[in-house]
């Protein structure tokens, strides 16, 4: 289960690069930088998905997740793409992130997430707004702020550890796409992934690295990150064509059958805990 916390990391880590690269930029100038480096990659990386998801079921709710990155409609809907759950919380942090470089707004901004939080029950809107996970973004922020101390490197085997005694002790949230977004046990998940995510981070924060191969994937992490169940999604398709081509195909499933998971929605759950890297 710790292996799960890696989506907590890359929230935290993302409130560190944004906390780090906004401040000098004006409001467009920051919100055209991050809808260049997301949105053109995503939106071509999920045509495919688009494509397997209408054979199974693709209705407007789907259509304004996944073209909008919006899972809050009059019911909480996932994304077409398995891992672009974590997207939608991604944009959202860049929409805030754009409004409060005027940071007289940022009290305001404070205070709605207050709000959205105190009545999530009313709905998926307040429910998606209020998440606990936001949090997290949060705890990055502070990192960000946070004076270099070297000692702090201790803190990256200490979170590590956290988040293993979490799992072997049986304190490990559960759940979901669904139960990410609309926050079920969020804030179990920002107590015991959240913090240890955090300390990781902040550990990591006290390393000098140097130019290697490691960066250089870093710096590819994002497409990686988004094309990883592109084949388990190619296979659906073959797979779809052969169960539509009459008997004498099905040897066809049988080959394919050891990767074929249930229909798309296994896809997007078999995604859902791999973190993603922006």
């Amino acid at each position: 289960m710790a292996g799960f916390a890696g989506v907590d990391i890359f929230f935290v880590i993302s409130g560190v690069i944004i906390a780090k690269t906004a401040p000098g930029l004006t409001w467009r100038s920051f919100a055209w930088r991050r809808f260049r480096r997301i949105v053109p990659l995503y939106l071509l990386i999920s045509i495919p998905y688009a494509i397997v998801a209408y054979k199974t079921g693709f209705g407007w709710r789907e259509g304004v997740a996944t073209l909008l990155l919006w899972p809050a409609t009059d019911q909480m809907t996932a994304p077409a793409l398995p891992a672009a759950w974590t997207l939608c919380f991604e944009m959202l942090f860049y929409a805030a992130a754009t409004i409060v470089v005027d940071r007289r707004l940022l009290s305001a901004l404070i205070g709605i997430f207050g709000l959205a939080m105190i009545f999530r029950s009313a709905g998926p809107v307040l429910q998606f707004l209020g998440n606990p996970l936001i949090i997290e973004f949060g705890f990055g922020i502070a990192l960000a702020y946070a004076p270099k101390w070297k000692p702090a490197v201790w803190c990256l085997p200490i979170g590590a550890g956290a988040m293993i005694a979490v799992g072997l002790i049986g304190m490990a949230p559960q759940g979901g796409t669904m139960e990410f977004l609309t926050g079920d046990n969020g804030f179990q998940r920002v107590l015991v992934y959240g913090f240890p995510a955090a300390l990781i981070v902040f550990g990591t924060m006290q390393i000098d690295a140097r130019p290697s191969a490691w960066t250089v994937l870093g710096d590819a992490s994002y497409m990686l990150y988004l094309i990883h169940t592109l084949p388990i999604t190619l296979l659906l398709m073959v797979d779809h064509v052969s169960d539509s081509s009459g008997p004498h195909h099905r040897d066809r499933h049988s080959r394919i059958g050891a990767f074929r998971l249930a229909d798309v929605h296994s896809v997007r759950a078999a995604a859902a805990h791999i973190p993603a890297p922006i």
